[in-house]
C-alpha cells in the first residue's frame, strides 16, 4: 500500500470518489492541484454545484478524530482556491461538508453551491 503524508492512503477500491480522483470513473474536472480536485456534482442542487476532495482516500473519521496534522488547512485552501477560480468569491457561495449519516461517501469532500438565494420571507 502506498501513503501520502505518511498515513494518507492513496485508494480505496470501492470508493467511488477514489475511482474519480484517479480516472477509471469518468466526471468534469473543474479545478485540481497535485493533492486535490474539484468536479462538477453529477446531480446538482445549485446552478453551481461542484465537490472538492483530496485525490487521495481520506476517510471522514479520519477528519473527525484529526489524526492527519495539516489536512484542514490545505482541504480549505482547496476549496478557497476553487471559490476564486469559478469567480464564486464576487457572486456568492455555500459551502457544506456533511456527516454522520448526511453523507453518501466516506471519502471526504466539501460542496460548494451558488446561484440559488434563500426566500425572502
Amino acid at each position: 500500500m502506498r501513503v501520502w503524508a505518511d498515513n494518507w492512503q492513496i485508494t480505496m477500491a470501492d470508493c467511488v470518489l477514489c475511482k474519480i480522483a484517479s480516472g477509471q470513473e469518468l466526471a468534469k474536472v473543474v479545478w485540481e492541484n497535485s493533492e486535490f480536485v474539484c468536479l462538477e456534482n453529477k446531480y446538482p442542487r445549485a446552478p453551481t454545484h461542484v465537490l472538492v476532495m483530496p485525490k487521495a482516500h481520506i476517510d471522514k473519521e479520519q477528519v473527525r478524530n484529526n489524526i492527519l496534522p495539516g489536512f484542514h488547512e490545505k482541504m480549505m485552501s482547496a476549496v478557497f482556491e476553487t471559490v476564486r477560480y469559478l469567480g464564486l468569491d464576487a457572486k456568492g457561495y455555500r459551502l457544506i461538508n456533511n456527516g454522520a449519516g448526511y453523507n453518501h461517501f466516506e471519502h471526504e469532500h466539501w460542496h460548494i453551491l451558488s446561484g440559488l438565494k434563500e426566500k425572502q420571507e
